[in-house]
């Protein structure tokens, strides 16, 4: 059931077509090393616990505040902070805040600040405990000690946890006494409430414990990592001696972590070991409690990630050691994901999940005790569930329902009947709901316009437009945006591709354009969507501007089209997404606007992996290729990704190499640009050196860049605007 979107939020929509006048001509330096393009969003959001009022961190003439806003109107109701407050005794400047949260009853607040990033996710910081009342504000820890990970306040307020050394503290907070609960932490060893590098990275997992609902207990992850292999990257920075930086990075094939589950009794100071289950190698990518404060939770999956377990254990069973009981078993002829979807009732009748197992990724109900009753059918995916409206009895959730490009939010009844839509219709929608589901901020864009941020009722009742964007649309349209337009074609193998073109403005159908296709093509991944692609729309449009077209094309594997068109590529990552770039190319090159000996491909990260295998496997249709911090093996990144989707190395040999592209440098014609960050922690740089070597072994020309000190990102300073420039200039000479 579709929704007509409200006139207010149509009319902020601000579609970036229509004529052009005095257009101006985009470069690098406007799009890449300044604010020009920035778009505006509500920052720091956080709903209250009432559900009823939000918090935003905002600027006031420069000075950072926390301001409360209500729901019900849009309308500030409060500085709660501001900035110049935040002031340690004997300090003479305020801190920096660069993250905030709420104690439980919100009359403490604790700030980050210092942050310091470690990988992805991860980073340490200082944090500081406010004081609503009082106004005081006390660090959380010693200074002069190690910065923190992980800070956060224990569900009733009266204490805090944080992660040094590897090792898990607890701080009460009326006394700021700091108790030590575990004592073996050590970097590149072991890990206590915090996750080790391939856990972050591939499960998302970052915060490694969790407090009990009443603050009484913590669950904790303890990972050994003595046994997992180092890797080395190696830091200039200026020096005159370079540094090394080694950390835990476990291969494909090679040896994991070894993880074990404790929980810690505040009051009672003792620690419990949780059994885990059958012996073997396994992983336990999420963990947590249920409503009761003595019943927590974890899932177990095994390495090759085809069997997904979620088991319970009840402590409060005295006078035996716990037991884990599973309420929840799945197994896969391929693999599982691992997703946030796992939301638990506040009655402990049961919990809700999604799983692919009927085609398509639905969302089920799963009783304590009972058999799972699915709530959502169709042929489309459930893309994330939001939470569980327990006063409406319903689930709350996103999904491409309408199309694979497009994303609503919507709810279904726990009894499963009837989907209902609360997003405004069309576009790509992400909503942020109100403690209690009472109210929702959303930010809609679609294919040719900018993201608008509109507060809604939980029932999708629009309130208030709170970000329109239109300064961003208004330049945009200055710099005469190229308008992306979707569109399919037919494959040999039986089923239509779907994907996006951009046509420079002045397209005259008479004449024949050089082509840029882009892609990332991974797993469950989409890039074909009906949502504003901020900067990288943009340096598409300047393309577009020296005369190219520039398509994406979203092939097998790619998310929103079912099991079964995802999980084809199993066992043989790069087989299908390269047949289906291919015949992308092969279809362009036949339409009467391409030309078709001009064509050319550029991607990151697997997108890099992807390009690369096109100029190779497809060296008669591609002309040129940019590959950005690819893989170039699969036998260099890591276990937890790479088994997957590929199985085990020991197993499946053949599937790897046959799909690397260092295999298939022999076949290479085009123009090849190899670029890549030295100090890429996740696709290491020794992708690059191997794809050099079998380049160079097999004497063909390419061209090669790299960034040191600068990791899978490759930004900081003007980095991103050296290596766009860059990119747009080798396009220019080779395409």
């Amino acid at each position: 059931m579709l929704r007509r979107l409200a006139p207010a939020a149509l009319c902020a929509t601000l579609l970036l077509t229509g004529p052009i006048h005095a257009q101006k001509t985009l470069t690098n330096k406007d799009i890449w090393a300044g604010p020009l393009f920035n778009a505006e969003f509500v920052g720091g959001l956080a709903s209250m616990k009432d559900g009823l009022h939000y918090t935003a961190l905002e600027q006031d003439n420069g000075e950072p505040v926390i301001v409360q806003y209500a729901y019900r109107s849009g309308e500030k109701v409060a500085t709660l902070v501001r900035g110049g407050e935040l002031v340690p005794a004997g300090a003479k400047e305020p801190i920096a805040i660069e993250g905030y949260s709420f104690s439980g009853d919100e009359r403490k607040m604790m700030f980050e600040t210092e942050q310091e990033p470690i990988y992805r996710y991860s980073y340490f910081a200082y944090n500081y405990i406010y004081d609503r009342t009082s106004r005081k504000l006390v660090p959380l820890s010693d200074v002069t000690k190690a910065k923190q990970r992980l800070a956060s306040f224990s569900p009733d307020g009266s204490k805090a946890a944080f992660v040094r050394d590897n090792d898990l503290f607890v701080v009460d907070l009326a006394t700021m006494t700091e108790t030590r609960i575990t004592n073996d932490g050590a970097w590149n060893k072991v890990l206590n409430g915090a996750t080790d590098w391939v856990y972050e990275e591939e499960f998302a997992l970052v915060q490694g414990y969790a407090w009990s609902p009443g603050g009484t207990k913590l669950l904790f992850l303890r990972s050994d990592e003595s046994a997992v292999k180092e890797f080395d990257l190696t830091l200039y920075k200026g020096q005159l001696y370079p540094s090394e930086y080694r950390f835990k990075y476990p291969k494909a094939g090679e040896t994991n972590s070894t993880v074990q589950l404790f929980v810690y009794d505040v009051a009672a100071r003792t620690t419990t070991n949780i059994p885990l289950g059958p012996e073997g190698e396994l992983y336990i990518p999420r963990l947590g409690w249920t409503n009761n404060d003595n019943v927590l939770w974890f899932m177990r999956m095994n390495r090759l990630q085809n069997e997904k377990v979620i088991a319970t254990v009840d402590l409060s069973q005295r006078g035996r050691d716990p037991i884990p009981s599973p309420v929840y078993f799945e197994t896969s002829l391929t693999y599982i994901e691992v997703t946030d979807d796992l939301h638990f009732m506040a009655d402990g009748s049961g919990f809700v999940l999604t799983s692919e197992k009927d085609g398509w990724n639905h969302l089920y109900f799963v009783p304590m005790n009972g058999e799972p009753r699915q709530l959502t059918r169709g042929d489309w995916d459930v893309i994330a569930v939001k939470g569980i409206d327990e006063r409406n009895k319903r689930v709350v959730f996103t999904a491409a329902k309408r199309a694979p490009e497009a994303q609503d939010v919507l709810a279904v009844p726990l009894s499963g009947k009837g989907v209902m839509q609360l997003s405004p219709e069309g576009g790509y929608n992400e909503a942020e709901f109100s403690a209690g589901f009472r109210y929702f901020i959303n930010t809609r864009s679609t294919l040719n316009s900018v993201p608008v941020v509109t507060l809604h009722d939980g029932n999708g009742r629009q309130v208030k437009v709170l970000k329109d964007n239109a300064r961003l649309a208004s330049t945009a349209k200055e710099y005469g945006l190229a308008e992306r337009s979707f569109f399919q074609f037919p494959t040999k193998a039986g089923f239509d591709l779907r994907g996006w073109m951009m046509k420079p403005k002045d397209f005259d159908p008479a004449k024949r354009y050089p082509v840029l296709m882009v892609q990332y093509s991974g797993p469950n991944s989409n890039e074909v969507l009906d949502q504003w692609d901020g900067r990288g729309q943009l340096w598409h449009t300047l393309l577009t501007q020296k005369g190219y077209i520039v398509v994406c094309v979203d092939g097998r594997g790619t998310g929103h089209r079912g099991r079964d068109f995802r999980h084809v590529t199993y066992g043989q990552l790069g087989r299908y997404e390269t047949e289906d770039q291919i015949a992308t190319a092969q279809w362009l090159g036949q339409q009467p606007y391409v030309d078709a000996s001009r064509i050319g491909i550029w991607g990151w990260s697997y997108g890099g992996y992807m390009s690369s295998l096109c100029i190779t496997q497809g060296a008669d249709l591609f002309k040129a290729a940019i590959a950005v911090a690819p893989v170039t093996n699969w036998r260099y990144y890591d276990t937890i990704y790479t088994e997957r989707y590929m199985g085990l190395p020991q197993e499946n040999g053949k599937g790897y190499d046959e799909n690397s592209p260092v295999s298939h440098v022999g076949k290479l014609k085009g123009h090849y640009f190899l670029i890549h960050g030295l100090a890429d922690d996740n696709v290491h740089y020794q992708n690059a050196a191997e794809m050099v070597n079998a380049l160079v072994k097999a004497n063909k020309p390419f061209d090669q860049f790299m960034y040191p000190d600068r990791n899978h990102g490759i930004y900081g300073g003007s980095t991103r605007l050296h290596l766009y420039e860059m990119m747009t200039n080798w396009l220019l000479e080779t395409l």
